[in-house]
């Protein structure tokens, strides 16, 4: 008897527990709806997978409004590259590279100084962080050496890594129509610290091996891109990076063979060209596939200029608003 009635409050509870969970379903719908349509009015999003000969570029971006005035954003850059070369004086060697960089540009804040639904003028400030490693593996074979008395054949290695951090200042431009849109972004790190360290060896040639590590400043570090898209489906789009140092210290070597690290003026600059083309999946969120070209450069001191290119190929994802 006494059983019977101790149990009688559990069912009462669990019948009224019962009806209430419609309730509290309904209620978790009914805000969570709305909460998840103005995340998705709020957000952008985009994945874009850069496929080179030798490697390949992932660049990803999330971005968020917490008010039509307020924005926010972060970008990261993960990039790789594996390559054979020969060295230009030997015919007989041969050089494995990979190079990896990973790059972070966070804009905690930015600021619609005009913002109408056709042109937008902000500005905003963050954090510039790059990772960089170089790692090189080969050998050689200089009759030269062998007439000078020396081994003929050497192995080399090459290990480089890199730090740089700084602040941005970043400023962009949007116009857009039913048709049409441009918009031009960019940013600059007026001075960044730069922290480096390398490891080279050449055996038997030199020994003990090049370790070498140093920290300074450079900058500036500027980069920029602008964009146009006509008929909300075709896009081109131009990328452009400059970056300079001052005092900036590699490890070489003389021509009586002894370790030397002097001081250099180094600036790098980078262009991109790209032509794709958007495929809708619904909402806004499109596909991009398209073609690029990158023109990169190197000048050291007065040294000739060294440049490069290459053709990728672009399969990007992304969310706009």
């Amino acid at each position: 008897m006494n059983s019977n009635i101790d149990k009688a409050p559990r069912r009462l509870g669990n019948r009224a527990l019962c009806a209430i969970k419609p309730l509290f379903a309904a209620a978790f719908w009914t805000l969570a709806i709305p909460l998840a349509a103005q995340a998705q009015e709020r957000l952008s999003f985009s994945l874009s997978p850069k496929v080179l000969k030798d490697g390949s570029i992932i660049d990803m971006s999330l971005g968020c409004h917490y008010t039509p005035q307020i924005a926010g954003n972060v970008r990261l850059r993960f990039s790789n590259a594996t390559r054979n070369e020969r060295f230009d004086e030997t015919a007989d060697s041969l050089n494995v590279v990979e190079d990896q960089t990973f790059a972070l540009f966070l804009t905690p804040l930015e600021f619609a100084l005009f913002n109408r639904p056709s042109v937008q003028l902000k500005v905003g400030g963050g954090l510039y962080y790059e990772y960089h490693t170089l790692a090189e593996k080969g050998f050689f074979n200089s009759p030269k050496l062998e007439e000078q008395g020396k081994e003929p054949v050497n192995s080399f290695s090459n290990d480089f890594k890199t730090h740089s951090v700084g602040p941005t200042i970043t400023l962009g431009f949007n116009y857009q129509t039913e048709w049409f849109s441009a918009a031009v972004n960019g940013g600059v790190v007026p001075i960044f610290y730069l922290s480096v360290r390398q490891n080279m060896k050449i055996t038997p040639l030199m020994g003990p091996p090049a370790d070498y590590s140093q920290e300074t400043a450079g900058g500036p570090y500027f980069y920029a891109d602008l964009s146009v898209t006509l008929f909300k489906y075709v896009s081109l789009a131009l990328f452009y990076e400059y970056a300079e140092l001052d005092c900036y210290k590699v490890v070489g070597f003389d021509d009586q063979f002894k370790w030397l690290t002097p001081e250099s003026k180094t600036i790098t600059q980078s262009l991109k060209l790209e032509v794709c083309a958007f495929i809708p999946l619904g909402g806004n969120v499109y596909i991009q596939i398209g073609y690029g070209h990158s023109f990169d450069s190197t000048e050291i001191d007065y040294a000739p200029l060294v440049e490069s290119g290459a053709d990728y190929l672009i399969l990007a994802m992304k969310a706009r608003q």
